[in-house]
């Protein structure tokens, strides 16, 4: 397993998924947003901590979360340090969930796994409101979650493509490319559900990895949980791969 490559992925979906707070403990981030975005609400740490002893970290770590009456979480991965960190939590009494799959590809055959749609596709280096009303409405956000989603998709730093494909005057599929150090991340890839299952979000795609390899991206990454089966079929059949999985793991977890 190469834990470098998936460190540095690990580092593109940070900076591109980016949280209202953020405060360094030498190699981890601890990120805070609200809402129920786990991303912007967990220790990403992938870097050692600041202090020597591993056990003072973790207390600096729940006390982040405590004093913002949000339950301690940390996103894991094989690149995770110091490598016992999950048996840590796990004495902690953490509990793991949200299994989620990061698969990859050269985007030149990503490319060649989609075409274009005779429909309209329009993209954006920056969020619009339409974009921005049929991902979250097609994704089933609650009304009061919305200042925050917005807050996230105007965060980003490295270079962004907000896309989108018009049916009858409307966007009918949305998608997100974000291009940083050589790899194009592609999230938020939803489709209005009565116009599901007409090659839209696919066409979505491809629009993002032409853009991609514009922009000097030679891979392609994204993030799907391992309960999304349509998902995976999907992005299986377009020649995606897995690299490996990330999960979180929680303390005092709330039924969601």
């Amino acid at each position: 397993m190469d834990i470098p490559q998936i460190r540095m992925i690990e580092e593109l979906a940070a900076n591109a998924w980016r949280p209202k707070i953020e405060q360094h403990l030498g190699g981890w981030r601890l990120r805070y947003t609200g809402g129920k975005s786990r991303r912007v609400n967990s220790v990403w740490p992938n870097g050692l901590p600041a202090l020597n002893s591993i056990h003072k970290s973790l207390e600096i770590a729940e006390e982040f979360y405590l004093r913002r009456s949000s339950p301690p979480c940390f996103q894991l991965c094989p690149a995770a340090l110091p490598a016992e960190l999950p048996q840590l939590l796990a004495e902690r009494g953490y509990t793991f969930y949200a299994q989620t799959a990061v698969q990859v590809q050269p985007t030149a055959q990503l490319l060649s796994h989609t075409s274009q749609s005779e429909a309209r596709v329009t993209a954006s280096p920056d969020l619009t409101d339409d974009w921005f009303e049929l991902y979250t409405s097609a994704s089933g956000y609650e009304p009061e979650s919305l200042p925050i989603v917005r807050g996230i998709l105007t965060r980003i730093g490295p270079a962004a493509r907000f896309t989108w494909l018009e049916w009858d005057g409307k966007p009918a599929a949305v998608g997100l490319g974000v291009v940083e150090r050589g790899w194009l991340g592609v999230f938020c890839v939803v489709t209005s559900p009565p116009l599901r299952r007409k090659g839209f979000s696919t066409a979505v795609m491809h629009a993002l990895a032409q853009w991609g390899l514009e922009q000097g991206a030679g891979g392609v990454y994204l993030q799907v949980m391992d309960d999304n089966l349509p998902a995976l079929n999907l992005y299986s059949r377009l020649g995606f791969a897995q690299l490996y999985q990330y999960y979180y793991a929680v303390k005092d977890k709330q039924d969601e």
